[in-house]
């Protein structure tokens, strides 16, 4: 099974190692934010569900497009950089207090805490601008700030089930089995913005199979999703101040944090999270923002955040009429965005949602501390959890959640926490550790308690789960460099659950296992060796028996990974990756993936191109694996490889004038171990799909 893509590998392996020479020019390794996308691939493994990462992505084009300035001596400006621990920043901010602003981002490297890999990772997210304190005026913004338009259009070129002309008979008897709309996927944003100072703009979106501009006067006309936003920061004693679309992000995320958040992952540690309070929201994701209005106040060292929010949100009802219920009552939130049946747009803004409240930080030397207390509240009542494994959870019809975090900073020591307690239910509890006693070895360490009688749809807190309900669980974890060119990281993270949870009808526990070997061949190449073991509880039936037994399904996966910059103008990416899966009363099974990638960028030229190949082979969708792939702006690509054939993408990025920039997608998956490809209104008649995007950019 594995025999030609091993010697591929090999072949390519050696070819490219054949160019290692000591005599190489010195360019620098473009790696970006590598270890976030295994986090995307571990999130997406765990999830049962399609999860729009778009926030994320926003995330990294706001690095991309607003790098974080070096000289600013901003601790809080240093902390967008998640990706650096409290050393480096320590030591980062106490350098330019002590030499003044760094002239070369080759001074980085005398500093304690950065070698040349770390400085690879940050330059794309960075700035050494000389950095002058302004106060702001509305006049300077409006003259000297910027425009930028971006209009994305998406499309799979086959045709679907869900879109094929059938009689309007036909439609009425089945009409969820037929989309709305066409197969087009259109985005458009405009933000206008003056530095750090001023953002404001709108976005508009329309997925594919919703309708834009439909025959019919009963659909609405115009995108499906409309967003906007108002964000001002550094106005005198108001640090930040949002209307419209927004996020709101507290202490570690256990009472509240709205958007993406990062997780575990090979090549580095968990560590606290660097809370923004506020930021805008600007991405297609039409579920986990809120819309309102917040502002944070500075008096002191103390911080003080207010928000309201006021929404309509999706959700699905059982009417009245329909059961024995008297009123409407909620079954459940629906997080897709898609409204492109009947069935889907009923659930459209089916409910009100209204949260409110606030945060209050204080700032010290050494510690930080902060207290958040919010109430939700929804103009529906929701249906009582008859499921067993929801036996505990209580109805979220209304609820007030009240959260104290801390955080505290001696030397290279780290401790920080959260408690969170929700009102008449269950508690919380996070707390973690990260020790850097030397710039070659980072340690961490987080425990957590969720209750099984805790539940919050406005959370993100680290854990194995997506809820932060019913799991107990200790992460431990380090990254060491014992030699220049060798790094090693490895983690275990051991969980339980002392309640049921979904598809397990006992309590149960699991364990996860990492292991990463990074060798860096020169200043512009590494070999990456990853070994990770899975143990997840999962219900089994024996003939015979009335009730389901509880086994352990365990999962293996290893990884070669070759990283190489060729050439000044050639970056080479290799992977072979390679998953076991054995679970009870079934036979075991496996899976490989191999793909060669390369992105080319002339130098002196406005253009770039990217390419990836891939060959997959896995036993069943249980052995699938996922890879994170480059895409346009504001958009993502974490394809699930299974069965059997192979994928490859296509992309051109190119500058047409200094203001204008086109970015051209395509992507095809072949298969050759079947001839239709998904099921119901997405499935496709044939063994290939293929989809484009183009991103058309105006800057101005």
């Amino acid at each position: 099974m594995f025999k030609l893509p091993v010697i591929l590998l090999v072949v390519l392996l050696f070819t490219c190692l054949g160019n290692v020479s000591a005599q190489a020019p010195d360019t620098t390794k473009y790696t970006g934010a590598e270890e976030i996308e295994q986090q995307i691939e571990n999130l997406a493994e765990r999830s049962d569900v399609e999860i729009d990462y778009s926030d994320w992505v926003e995330e990294i084009n706001l690095l991309r497009e607003r790098p974080v300035n070096l000289n600013s001596r901003d601790e809080n400006e240093l902390r967008r950089l998640f990706f650096l621990n409290e050393l480096q920043i320590a030591n980062l901010l106490e350098y330019t207090i002590q030499y003044g602003q760094l002239a070369s981002i080759y001074e980085l490297q005398v500093i304690e805490g950065f070698n040349e890999k770390v400085v690879s990772q940050i330059m794309p997210f960075i700035s050494l601008s000389p950095y002058v304190i302004e106060k702001f005026s509305l006049k300077r913004a409006f003259k000297y700030g910027g425009t930028d338009v971006m209009l994305r259009y998406q499309r799979v070129l086959q045709e679907q089930a869900g879109y094929k002309t059938v009689s309007d008979s036909v439609r009425l008897a089945h009409p969820n089995d037929y989309y709305l709309g066409n197969q087009n996927s259109l985005f458009v944003r405009v933000q206008y913005s003056y530095k750090d100072y001023l953002k404001f703009g709108f976005v508009g979106d329309k997925d594919a199979g919703e309708p834009f501009l439909p025959k019919s006067d009963t659909l609405r006309k115009g995108f499906d999703f409309y967003s906007a936003h108002l964000f001002l920061k550094n106005i005198g004693i108001v640090k930040q101040l949002a209307i419209g679309d927004y996020h709101v992000q507290f202490g570690q995320g256990l009472s509240l944090w709205s958007g993406f958040s990062v997780g575990k992952a090979a090549g580095s540690v968990v560590m606290r999270k660097r809370a923004p309070a506020l930021r805008p929201h600007a991405s297609s994701n039409e579920y986990a923002f809120m819309r309102g209005a917040a502002t944070t106040i500075a008096l002191g060292k103390f911080d003080v955040t207010a928000f309201y929010s006021n929404r309509w949100v999706d959700a699905n009802l059982v009417e009245a009429d329909s059961s024995d219920a008297t009123e409407d009552v909620v079954t459940s939130i629906q997080e897709s965005g898609y409204h492109r049946t009947p069935a889907e747009l009923a659930d459209k803004g089916a409910i009100h949602e209204i949260a409110e409240g606030g945060h209050i930080t204080f700032n010290g030397q050494r510690i930080r501390a902060g207290i958040t207390i919010f109430h939700v509240d929804y103009d529906k009542p929701f249906e009582t959890n008859d499921e067993l494994y929801k036996k505990f959870q209580p109805v979220l019809s209304s609820n007030t959640y009240a959260g104290l975090d801390y955080s505290y900073n001696y030397r290279t020591l780290t401790l920080y926490g959260e408690a969170s307690k929700q009102i008449d239910a269950g508690l919380a509890v996070l707390q973690g550790l990260s020790f850097t006693p030397d710039p070659r070895f980072a340690f961490a360490m987080v425990y957590r308690n969720y209750q099984k009688n805790y539940v919050n749809n406005f959370n993100a807190a680290f854990g194995e789960s997506s809820n932060s309900t019913n799991e107990q669980g200790l992460y431990v974890g380090m990254v060491a460099t014992p030699f220049n060119k060798i790094t090693l990281s490895a983690y275990a993270d051991m969980f339980k659950y002392e309640w049921l949870t979904y598809r397990v009808d006992a309590p149960s526990q699991g364990q996860e296992y990492s292991a990463q070997f990074v060798y860096n061949v020169s200043r512009r190449g590494d070999i990456i060796l990853g070994y990770r073991y899975l143990v997840n509880p999962m219900n089994y039936a024996v003939a015979g028996e009335k009730m389901n037994q509880i086994g352990e399904s365990d999962r293996k996966y290893y990884r070669l990974q070759f990283n190489y910059q060729a050439l000044p103008w050639l970056k080479l990416q290799s992977r072979f990756e390679i998953t076991k899966r054995d679970a009870p009363l079934k036979e075991k099974e496996s899976g490989y993936l191999i793909y060669q990638g390369f992105q080319v960028k002339p130098l002196k030229q406005d253009w770039s191109l990217s390419f990836r190949y891939s060959l997959f082979d896995t036993d069943s969708y249980d052995t699938r694996l996922y890879t994170f792939e480059q895409d346009v702006p504001y958009s993502f690509s974490v394809p699930a490889f299974s069965g059997k054939g192979s994928r490859f993408y296509l992309m051109l990025n190119s500058n047409l004038t200094r203001n204008l920039s086109v970015i051209l997608r395509f992507a095809q998956t072949w298969y050759s171990d079947r001839n239709v490809i998904s099921s119901g209104p997405d499935e496709i008649s044939g063994n290939k799909k293929s989809d484009v995007k183009a991103v058309l950019r105006l800057s101005f």
